[in-house]
């Protein structure tokens, strides 16, 4: 064996570690210093004796691996992104899908129903709006659900001014019944006169509603001179009702409402055969009226056994 070869693998890259001991570049093993006649040169590290198809399946080997890694991610992101795509897009079809179903033998039918007004005035507040105020019996031979009361005020030469609605006091009058109303017009303007009208959808027969009564109604003043009506409210019916309310109107000799107010019942459920006790207070009143109107609506509570 040449002297200069490393014992272990053969190779001549051999360097001086120290001043006695000789290494291998390539396996590292130490050297005989018996075997060394001439002093080997100074290391050179990467020496081309090195395995280069070891060096080069390493790195590529590196590189598969970074490709498998980048495709994962990649792969990760766009199928996320692709779900929900496709969630955003089944919401959208869903969304624009949907239909309300309707009952095609309601024959429902929006009419100006026949009626007579009652009690009706503008009443002021104390910061520009105008309330107007009154009383609709329902003559149109139906059944009547959510009336809409438009009102509109005209100057002396009959110009449109301002146009505002509400709703009646009741959800649905029957043919024949009552039913109070107001309407809000903010910032109302100087005005001459004004025009109601109503519009209501029909209701193909007559529907069934609480039988409640007013008793012992009394119309006076309070300790802070306040005009109040008091009274009892009477559940005739055989259900359980709910949202039960009390709605009068306050009217003058010349047959027109000066004020009005409503107040609901504090107990949610109003019991079959029960009777509760209510108070009114009116504050725009100043004087007893001439008389007044008042009137009850409430919802029949829903699968419970009276």
């Amino acid at each position: 064996m040449n002297s200069k070869q490393c014992p272990t693998c053969g190779s001549t890259n051999i360097y001086q570690e120290s001043a006695t001991v000789y290494r291998c570049g390539d396996c590292f093993d130490k050297l005989p210093t018996g075997l060394m006649v001439d002093s080997p040169p100074t290391k050179v590290y990467g020496s081309s004796k090195q395995n280069p198809s070891a060096d080069s399946f390493k790195k590529w080997k590196n590189l598969i691996t970074g490709i498998m890694v980048t495709w994962l991610v990649l792969g990760s992101y766009f199928f996320n992104h692709y779900q929900n795509l496709k969630s955003t897009l089944n919401t959208t079809v869903k969304e624009e899908t949907v239909s309300i179903p309707l009952d095609a033998n309601l024959e429902s039918v929006e009419i100006i129903p026949e009626g007579e007004f009652q009690y009706t005035a503008a009443i002021p507040d104390v910061i520009g709006n105008v309330y107007v105020v009154g009383k609709f019996t329902n003559r149109s031979g139906q059944s009547l659900l959510m009336p809409k009361f438009t009102v509109t005020l005209f100057n002396e030469e009959k110009v449109n001014l301002k146009t505002s609605y509400g709703y009646a006091e009741k959800n649905v009058v029957n043919e024949g019944e009552s039913v109070s109303f107001q309407v809000l017009i903010e910032e109302a303007p100087s005005y001459n006169h004004f025009d109601i009208q109503v519009t209501a959808t029909t209701i193909p027969k007559e529907t069934d509603k609480p039988e409640l009564t007013l008793k012992k109604l009394d119309l006076k003043r309070n300790q802070y001179k306040e005009i109040i009506i008091v009274g009892k409210i009477q559940n005739n019916s055989n259900h359980i009702t709910n949202f039960t309310r009390v709605t009068c109107l306050l009217i003058n000799k010349e047959e027109k409402t000066i004020d009005y107010a409503t107040v609901s019942l504090a107990k949610e459920d109003f019991l079959p055969k029960e009777i509760q006790n209510f108070e009114m207070i009116f504050l725009r009143a100043k004087q007893i009226p001439n008389s007044y109107y008042c009137e009850t609506d409430a919802i029949t509570k829903e699968n419970a056994k009276p």
